[in-house]
């Protein structure tokens, strides 16, 4: 019986442990690279321009992630970059938006999310367990390859025999699709796997309907009548206690 868990990423493995502030001096960073290297193309536009049209186009990512939809990173870029000035993609042309996409991923890999005390020890007892384990991360406008990066960086990526980026497979949870389409990769059945999430929609529901067991990362999400998780817990360090029930649940099926 080969079983498999996967994982979402922010707020279940990673997050901004001192609030707002990394997050908040990570978008003034990427802010004004993009500002600095516009000036070079002569396009003289706002730093409040730039934040605003920056914070607009993450409203509209997750909001389409709440519907199932996501479009590749350079594009979202593009994307920020008509908000702050309508046609400023044709003129900085593909080499422009190439520069600014690189200083947004630049100020991610600068100012990083923290790795949640014990999350690394857990996911490597998972792995000696046997388990085969596999991300699944709705993104902002961050790329796959700096994520990747970060990742490798932080000993992660070996870990996961698969990682989903939905600005790279242009599906997003909670569509079954994504859940089944790195399920597959895995090599793991949907009746003989979990998902481990913090969001009640995309993740718990998602991976539901994908046909998969869910454990939910309680006290983000307090929305009521979303989705009924199989578990409950307060991080992944109490996986290895919910893995003792759940395989011996699959075993009987």
């Amino acid at each position: 019986m080969r079983l498999g868990m996967t994982f979402d990423l922010w707020l279940t493995l990673i997050g901004e442990l001192d609030g707002t502030q990394k997050s908040t001096e990570r978008n003034r960073i990427k802010s004004e690279l993009t500002y600095n290297q516009l000036l070079k193309c002569n396009e003289h536009i706002s730093i409040e321009n730039i934040v605003n049209s920056y914070n607009e186009i993450s409203d509209l990512i997750n909001n389409q992630h709440n519907n199932g939809e996501d479009f590749p990173f350079n594009q979202r870029i593009c994307g920020a970059l008509n908000l702050m000035s309508p046609g400023l993609p044709d003129r900085i042309g593909f080499e422009g938006v190439d520069k600014i996409c690189n200083l947004v991923d630049s100020a991610f890999l600068e100012q990083p999310p923290n790795v949640f005390r014990g999350c690394l020890e857990t996911l490597k007892k998972l792995e000696a367990s046997g388990l085969v384990l596999g991300l699944i991360s709705n993104t902002g406008l961050t790329s796959p390859s700096a994520y990747k990066s970060w990742l490798m960086r932080e000993n992660i990526f070996e870990l996961f025999t698969t990682l989903t980026f939905s600005n790279e497979a242009c599906l997003a949870k909670p569509k079954m699709e994504i859940f089944l389409n790195t399920l597959k990769k895995m090599q793991v059945a949907p009746h003989q796997a979990i998902h481990v999430g913090d969001n009640l929609h995309t993740d718990i529901r998602g991976a539901s309907d994908a046909g998969m067991f869910t454990a939910w990362i309680k006290g983000y999400d307090n929305r009521s009548g979303i989705a009924d998780p199989n578990y409950s817990i307060s991080s992944v360090n109490e996986l290895p206690k919910v893995l003792e029930h759940w395989e011996k649940l699959c075993s009987t099926q």
